[in-house]
């Protein structure tokens, strides 16, 4: 048995010890983030929700600006709005780009065309509907009115 080409094999598909570890720490801290980053989202939401309450029930309910108190509310849901459309877009492209870099890092040589000829051909190239109208039976057709 040859264990040392194993070994080198293993190697070289899933790294060293010192590649492994770095990558568990990757993902954790890319664990964190999606964490971090959904709580953020969440105490936003929240947020958002309590700024829409106190302006529909201080402006609106209250009958004092009731057109500005409308303004304000809608300007805050479109602006929402337009905010998670470009963070859903963003987060569109980055997963496609990184789905992009995970394609197999070793890229292969390009092929050498000179090699693949090596006399050049000098018969012509036989076409494919040459002798194709020869098998064909034709039948007159006339029209009757």
């Amino acid at each position: 048995m040859n264990l040392e080409q194993t070994a080198i094999t293993l190697a070289e598909q899933f790294g060293t010890v010192r590649d492994l570890s770095s990558r568990s720490l990757e993902r954790l801290f890319e664990n964190l983030g999606k964490v971090a980053f959904g709580g953020f989202g969440t105490v936003l939401v929240i947020g958002l929700g309590f700024l829409l309450y106190t302006i529909f029930t201080r402006l609106i309910l209250n009958g004092s600006q009731v057109a500005f108190g409308v303004f304000l509310f809608l300007f805050v849901i479109f602006a929402s709005m337009s905010l998670i459309f470009v963070v859903y877009n963003e987060s569109k492209k980055d997963r496609a780009g990184s789905q992009r870099l995970k394609l197999p890092g070793t890229t292969l040589p390009a092929p050498d065309t000179g090699k693949i000829l090596t006399e050049p051909s000098q018969m012509p190239i036989p076409s494919v509907v040459e002798d194709s109208t020869d098998l064909l039976h034709l039948e007159a057709q006339t029209r009757r009115f």
